[in-house]
């Protein structure tokens, strides 16, 4: 509630609000300082006042779900919103007062129940997003350094937040079971040979494979526009033509042309029954991912350089592409220079 008393010539405004140190400003009438504290309750109201003489008692939640509603709009996937919520709900009571070191460690214990290192660095990394926006943007005190010495306490824990980096490439043995496996089941709605041929040949990700358009396709160029393609930071408009090596090209042609999409089957559905037909193929440990891991491999092994490999794999970033160089010596032989895009 705010008071007013006038000293001097002047008036003096003083706002007491629980959570809250005193706040006082001196002004020449008495309109300017109700106006003044008017605007500062109607930001305490919505917990958006910032006096950082102090920690407040805003609870994380608030945080959260502001960072929600101003943000999800800029494109961050289901994944990340689904994480945030998640937050809230289990630390979604703290205040920013009580948001400690120790309590963040009582999460991540709780969180390994269910949950491992590389997930839980998930969390962190999220979280970190909120305080950080809380701190620089919206001017809330908050203390986003909270998850640098947490990741402090989980390294001297033994808590791995590393990936581990797949190698798994499947051998021509059992691309021809499942080739054989899928074109013999003329039940399938989705043409699981065609998918798995043209995810080599394009080294594309799945999403990517069951969003591309028709229209999309250069034919003169033998090329394809991908629509806002996975970047670590640009999530919407990040768009890219890449060639259609080897088969690919053949293979867009000869599918149905029922729908907008080249391939309208939903990336869920073909990521879900894929494991199916590797168990009917009698083939362990191998994902539907690991396609793109052998498109790129194979580039490798075909001579084009990294940054031809880069265009068409999409990587932003060279050095990623490291962990698909699993080159097999006896491809080396094969190599004549270097060929080009």
């Amino acid at each position: 509630m705010a008071s007013f008393q006038k000293r001097s010539g002047s008036w003096y405004a003083i706002i007491r609000r629980t959570g809250h140190k005193p706040i006082s400003k001196t002004f020449p009438t008495k309109a300017l300082a109700m106006e003044w504290a008017r605007g500062i309750e109607q930001s305490m109201d919505a917990y958006k006042y910032a006096d950082e003489r102090m920690l407040t008692d805003i609870p994380l939640r608030v945080l959260i779900e502001r960072y929600i509603e101003e943000f999800e709009k800029d494109g961050f996937g289901k994944n990340k919103t689904a994480v945030l919520k998640n937050l809230s709900n289990d630390l979604g009571k703290v205040s920013l007062n009580k948001l400690t070191s120790n309590r963040l460690m009582e999460y991540v214990k709780l969180r390994q129940l269910t949950a491992g290192g590389v997930t839980i660095s998930i969390d962190l990394t999220y979280l970190k997003q909120v305080l950080t926006t809380a701190k620089y943007l919206w001017k809330i005190p908050a203390n986003p350094e909270l998850i640098t010495e947490i990741r402090i306490l989980m390294h001297y824990a033994g808590i791995n937040t590393k990936s581990k980096e797949r190698d798994r490439r499947p051998t021509q043995e059992e691309l021809q079971t499942l080739y054989k496996l899928c074109e013999e089941n003329k039940r399938d709605k989705v043409p699981y040979s065609d998918l798995i041929k043209f995810a080599i040949d394009s080294a594309m990700r799945l999403g990517e494979i069951t969003s591309i358009l028709w229209e999309d396709i250069n034919h003169e160029d033998k090329t394809i526009l991908i629509r806002n393609r996975k970047h670590p930071t640009e999530k919407i408009g990040n768009d890219q033509i890449v060639p259609l090596l080897g088969e690919s090209y053949d293979i867009v042609m000869r599918q149905p042309k029922t729908n907008e999409r080249i391939f309208p089957y939903s990336e869920k559905t073909v990521s879900s029954i894929f494991p199916r037909k590797c168990t009917q193929a009698g083939i362990t440990d191998l994902r539907f991912h690991d396609f793109r891991h052998e498109g790129v491999s194979r580039l490798f092994e075909r001579g084009y350089r990294i940054e031809q490999v880069a265009l068409v794999s999409g990587h932003k970033d060279w050095k990623m592409l490291k962990r698909y160089t699993q080159i097999k010596a006896k491809s080396l032989h094969d190599i004549r220079g270097s060929n080009s895009i």
